[in-house]
């Protein structure tokens, strides 16, 4: 499948009609941003990275991943373009996932891993293992293994209900966070897009880029679709 290349400006997120996926009682302000990465800091120091990663990003992390496995339930009958799992972020929730996102790159990768890759092969137990203790071998091999059969096996295609809903529920996040802490938000979402053959990809990488001129994972993507570099599946299209 080609990659056709985009108008170089930021993505325009807020799509006229889109469903809400979050309970969205008001916008999540800077200061509270700024508090509430406060604390996750100070309890890093206090009780250690592993735990406050588990009280910070469980809950959220199993709610988001909750709702990606309703949008993939083959055995719910789902209209095309209708349908929207219901998903529990509230502003508390949202808050933490943009400060794991934000803060450790490694969460920002399990929320990405989720999204792409089947829970059969990328459990709760080592996302949440991987999340913690991103550098220890036995993790670090086994992401790398399942990004790598992500882009290399042509077999492994994109399972788009479950895409299309993680993008779906970031949009979201993104419409309740400041714009300071936008950035990989939309660099997950050109990454899925990127994934899933979706022209949007490098629009949203640009908006990620626009946002944090340093973020490695949009200019991967930007990286990428300029040079026509796809997954493997979608030469199989």
């Amino acid at each position: 499948m080609p990659y056709k290349r985009r108008a170089r400006k930021p993505i325009d997120h807020a799509k006229e009609g889109r469903i809400m996926t979050t309970n969205k009682t008001g916008r999540i302000t800077g200061t509270e941003m700024e508090e509430a990465i406060s604390r996750f800091e100070r309890d890093c120091r206090s009780d250690g990275v592993g735990e406050t990663v588990r009280s910070f990003i469980r809950e959220p992390l199993f709610i988001w991943m909750d709702a990606l496995a309703q949008a993939s339930d083959e055995s719910v009958s789902h209209s095309e373009g209708e349908f929207h799992a219901e998903c529990g972020l509230d502003r508390n929730m949202i808050m933490r996932t943009t400060v794991g996102i934000n803060r450790m790159l490694s969460i920002r990768d399990v929320f990405l891993i989720s999204a792409i890759v089947d829970e059969r092969y990328a459990d709760r137990d080592f996302l949440m293992s991987f999340a913690e203790r991103p550098k220890l071998s036995r993790n670090a091999q086994r992401l790398e293994q399942l990004l790598s059969d992500s882009f290399r096996d042509p077999l492994a295609r994109p399972d788009m209900k479950r895409c299309d809903q993680a993008i779906n529920m970031l949009f979201d996040i993104i419409d309740m966070i400041p714009k300071t802490y936008r950035a990989q938000p939309f660099a997950v979402i050109s990454y899925i897009m990127w994934w899933m053959g979706q022209e949007g990809a490098m629009a949203s990488a640009i908006s990620a880029l626009a946002i944090d001129d340093q973020c490695s994972l949009a200019a991967i993507v930007c990286s990428a679709v300029e040079r026509r570099i796809g997954p493997a599946w979608t030469s199989e299209t």
